[in-house]
């Protein structure tokens, strides 16, 4: 797995996003990450990821095609944005300002884009963001100033990422979209 990939189209705006994600914690929740925690957010992540699965799953449960729209157009792509900004505060609370570099999306044509194929890039994902999820209670149990395993945290992006090329959104666009929606959110009292 190449960690510096300088030609990798995600990787500024991966920063950019995570960026924006750390000023919206200090303006408008004022809260640090590393107050609530790398503990937290890996909760978080798992829990973000799980309602992604669920929604994946719904897509492949139904046949009705005005429900299958919903969960490509809006449900995918805003639970995929969720898991990866919970995945980036984790990263910003653990004051890690490495810059990442994952691998571009698999190239699907429509002969590998199947259900198979979905559930092992899903599978992936909830691989790599379990297993973050425990490397962080541990290190939190034992000392919070440990590293961000960064091959982890790419290999998350990564799966979010082949996600994102499977039900043909822009990735950087839907948490763009997001992190504005939470921004409204929490003016209107919603979040505490």
């Amino acid at each position: 797995m190449n960690t510096n990939n300088e030609n990798n189209g995600f990787a500024k705006a991966l920063e950019q996003l995570e960026k924006r994600a750390l000023q919206i914690q200090l303006d408008h929740f004022k809260v640090p990450p590393e107050k609530r925690g790398r503990a937290f957010y890996s909760l978080e992540l798992v829990g973000e990821m799980g309602e992604l699965l669920n929604d994946c799953k719904k897509f492949m449960r139904t046949t009705l095609a005005h429900r299958r729209a919903e969960q490509i157009e809006k449900r995918i792509p805003e639970e995929t944005a969720d898991t990866l900004i919970a995945l980036m505060l984790i990263k910003l609370a653990a004051h890690e300002e490495q810059k990442v570099f994952p691998n571009n999306p698999f190239n699907l044509d429509e002969s590998v884009r199947t259900t198979m194929w979905l559930h092992t890039c899903l599978s992936s994902l909830a691989l790599s963001a379990s297993s973050l999820y425990v490397k962080e209670i541990i290190k939190t149990a034992e000392d919070e100033d440990k590293l961000l395993d960064l091959k982890m945290y790419r290999s998350v992006v990564e799966s979010l990422l082949n996600v994102a090329n499977f039900f043909e959104f822009n990735l950087e666009k839907a948490t763009n979209d997001k992190l504005t929606q939470i921004i409204s959110k929490v003016e209107k009292g919603y979040y505490d």
